[in-house]
């Protein structure tokens, strides 16, 4: 009887050990999932956000919440995901600058490039200097002449020192041979209203939607977009070009495989949705999709473009 007994507990044993309890993993997500924007509402990179989240709760049968960390470039709400536990429950959402152009500039930062699992880009933008459209310059060339007769008095804005429209628009500058003086603001949306506001004289924008206020003189890049055909492009101009900012999302390194292949594919069957499409047509953004190894491959790279950048302009680091 004890010999049947012991053999029964044994055949328990061994039967757990081949088939364990499911692990938090495999369950996930069984609570909320948390999507970190490091910028503030109302601006187009917490818009995208949101019409992905709920694209995203769908396919993951758990809610995701949308949570606004803004401040400091980008980088507060971008440390709270890198130090967030590996489990796929807090994950983030950004233009790609936060991660692959602050460590550059900020040796202050406990994150870099490698610091993240990447699960999706979505989207991506070309950065457009825009004036009020109540201003005097009609052209890059006004506002350029502008500057150059009045070196250091006239003023742009940008969405925090060392995003990627900042680190451009210092490129700019420098390539037309002017000064101006640097405005930051805690994202794109406040450094709009200053500008409505007559408060700078220009901005370096990500966002390529144009309200009757607001005029675009020029597109960093070699050609002109298709959404803004009017808009010649810095190429064309003679002043040189520039590259796009991804737009994606990313979890702390280091997810269980489980996390991190569910939290891709809702990334791209949300992506595919109706809503995401309309969303990004309002805001006049084409979707440009890389899954999350092509997506972390191009970050890689696109760490070294700016940190060459950042070498050439000789931008301070704090």
């Amino acid at each position: 009887m004890v010999g049947s007994l012991s053999r029964l507990i044994a055949t328990a044993i061994a039967i757990i050990a081949i088939h364990p309890e499911p692990s938090a993993a495999q369950n996930f997500p069984s609570r909320n999932i948390e999507l970190v924007v490091p910028y503030p509402p109302g601006a187009i990179t917490d818009v995208t956000a949101r019409a992905l989240a709920e694209g995203m709760s769908k396919a993951l049968g758990q809610s995701i919440v949308v949570v606004n960390k803004d401040g400091a470039a980008g980088t507060i709400g971008t440390g709270a995901v890198a130090a967030a536990p590996a489990d796929g429950y807090v994950i983030g959402f950004s233009a790609m600058g936060t991660i692959t152009g602050q460590p550059h500039l900020r040796k202050d930062l406990r994150y870099k490039v490698s610091s993240f699992d990447y699960l999706c880009q979505v989207t991506e933008s070309f950065s457009v200097v825009i004036v009020s459209a109540e201003g005097p310059h009609q052209s890059l060339k006004s506002l350029l002449d502008a500057a150059k007769q009045n070196p250091g008095k006239l003023t742009y804005g940008h969405p925090g020192p060392g995003s990627i429209p900042h680190l451009q628009m210092v490129e700019l500058a420098g390539r037309a041979g002017v000064a101006m003086t640097a405005v930051p603001f805690r994202g794109d949306a406040p450094a709009r209203t200053a500008l409505i506001g007559k408060h700078v004289d220009a901005v370096m924008s990500g966002d390529t939607t144009l309200p009757a206020n607001i005029r675009a003189l020029a597109v960093l890049g070699a050609e002109r977009l298709p959404i803004l055909p009017d808009v010649p492009s810095t190429g064309e101009l003679g002043l040189g070009s520039s590259f796009p900012t991804p737009f994606g999302l990313f979890a702390p390194s280091g997810l269980p495989q489980e996390a991190l292949s569910k939290l891709r594919a809702a990334c791209a069957t949300a992506v595919k949705s109706e809503n995401f499409a309309n969303t990004m047509t309002k805001a006049r953004r084409d979707i440009r999709y890389l899954d999350g190894q092509v997506f972390g491959d191009r970050m890689a790279q696109h760490s070294q473009t700016i940190g060459d950048l950042v070498r050439n302009i000789d931008l301070p680091k704090n």
